[in-house]
């Protein structure tokens, strides 16, 4: 017999929505820069090093936000925009070591960089990928009827192969009632709609 045997008492959502988070409008990067050292000028080295890791500094934050293979294909364009002028993302740095090698000229430098500003130069030149921002809530349901083991497994198994449901976890069992957490791509309501689309055994 097929009917109505689950008795949602009360479905909460336990957590928001969790869309997009704020993005970092600034990040801390530590990068080597090296440079070759000629006729023993040590100012001039340093200076081209210091210029070679902030460069590296903006270039590794543009990586990450537009991923290597959007910067990839939008290399030329993102030489020219971050690369060629790289202090204009820089909020701050300061050399933590230096050292010469040989003919090198190295530096350890840790940078601010302005990756609000960097992600606003990416979006603009169509190398940002926009991904949609997606909401999600834990939704705990009082379920009736469980005192029946059987039907309540294979409701439990139903309820977990729901498309958007992410895990069932049983909070609390009593004789006859029972209180599961939904982790569910969505909230309540579109939680509730699609297990209205189900029937399940009488417990």
């Amino acid at each position: 017999m097929k009917g109505a045997a689950i008795l949602f008492l009360s479905w909460v959502i336990l957590g928001g929505p969790a869309g997009a988070q704020r993005p970092e409008e600034s990040r801390t990067m530590t990068v080597v820069g090296s440079a070759v050292l000629t006729g023993g000028n040590i100012p001039a080295a340093r200076e081209a090093a210091i210029a070679g890791g902030l460069k590296q500094a903006v270039a590794s934050v543009a990586v990450e936000i537009a991923t290597p293979e959007g910067f990839a294909q939008n290399f030329k364009r993102m030489a020219e925009l971050l690369l060629d002028r790289p202090e204009e993302y820089i909020q701050g740095f300061r050399v933590l070591s230096e050292a010469p090698s040989g003919k090198q000229h190295r530096v350890l430098i840790q940078a601010t960089v302005a990756a609000g500003k960097i992600r606003e130069a990416l979006a603009e030149a169509g190398a940002l990928q926009q991904t949609p921002a997606t909401t999600s809530a834990t939704v705990a349901l009082t379920v009736e009827g469980s005192g029946n083991l059987a039907n309540f497994v294979k409701m439990r198994r139903t309820l977990g192969g729901l498309p958007g449901v992410r895990g069932v976890q049983v909070k609390e069992m009593k004789p006859n009632e029972a209180t599961l957490l939904v982790d569910y791509a969505g909230g309540g309501r579109e939680l509730a709609a699609a297990l209205a689309l189900h029937s399940f055994d009488t417990f």
